[in-house]
């Protein structure tokens, strides 16, 4: 492999630990590490020692909004790779040094929190992204993005894993043009949508008054079902109490149907 690599000092930040588990093999099947420096780190309430555990490597935390942070990661590093970071990178952070985001969406149809649950809402495409970060979310020029196939029956969680997947299939294709800076920039057709934690939170409480088709019923439950998580709910006016809600499908296959 050539060791003409323009990028030599990165950082990943992330807030999703298996995923980084899987870049830092990624990273050992290319054989990237003799040539790059990488150093990790979480951010917001992440537990380092969660992230040690996964991936075997040293992990700090690091505050985006803590601007000695932002000044010694500028100072340090001539890349930064966020994968699933849940704080906003800050514009001296972007100005200061190259920023690349691996993103679980597809842009710019799925900018912002759980790209996901708002592509089955609305019946978006959805997929990954990998593109530069610039001063607004999920906004700047595009590397590379891939759809992935969705169906009727698929929940959150079904549809996270398969993006998941699609990240690294974009990060095996574009990471060593990345870290040769020897890649060309897409920008985005449009400014697309763009959705905030807010309009997520605004999903979740039920309204068993509410009259809509099935169809709608079932996506936004089958959006905000996602494994364990706690997602949708409705307040039982009897008691007070609030009630989770989750659904599960079980697809024939259709040549076992009658």
């Amino acid at each position: 492999m050539s060791n003409e690599f323009h990028f030599r000092e990165v950082l990943v930040i992330s807030d999703n630990p298996i995923q980084c588990a899987r870049l830092y093999r990624l990273l050992q099947e290319l054989n990237i590490e003799k040539h790059v420096n990488f150093k990790w780190a979480c951010s917001g309430n992440s537990n380092p020692l969660e992230f040690q555990r996964e991936v075997k490597v040293p992990f700090q935390h690091l505050d985006l909004k803590n601007s000695e942070h932002v000044q010694s990661i500028i100072k340090s590093f001539s890349l930064v790779i966020s994968m699933h970071c849940k704080q906003l990178f800050p514009e001296p952070l972007v100005r200061g040094t190259r920023c690349i985001n691996v993103h679980p969406g597809y842009n710019p149809i799925n900018r912002g929190w759980y790209p996901q649950v708002f592509a089955v809402i609305n019946e978006l495409p959805i997929g990954a992204t990998i593109h530069e970060i610039d001063c607004e979310l999920d906004h700047g020029p595009i590397i590379d993005r891939m759809l992935v196939q969705q169906n009727s029956w698929d929940t959150s969680l079904d549809l996270y894993n398969r993006i998941l997947d699609a990240e690294m299939t974009l990060l095996q294709k574009n990471l060593i043009p990345v870290l040769k800076n020897k890649y060309e920039v897409l920008p985005a057709e449009e400014e697309g949508n763009l959705f905030l934690k807010n309009d997520f939170n605004k999903l979740c409480q039920l309204d068993l008054d509410e009259q809509s088709s099935f169809r709608n019923f079932l996506n936004r439950l089958r959006a905000l079902s996602h494994g364990t998580f706690k997602n949708a709910f409705y307040i039982d006016k009897k008691t007070g109490r609030k009630v989770y809600v989750n659904v599960q499908f079980d697809p024939c296959d259709p040549l076992t149907t009658k």
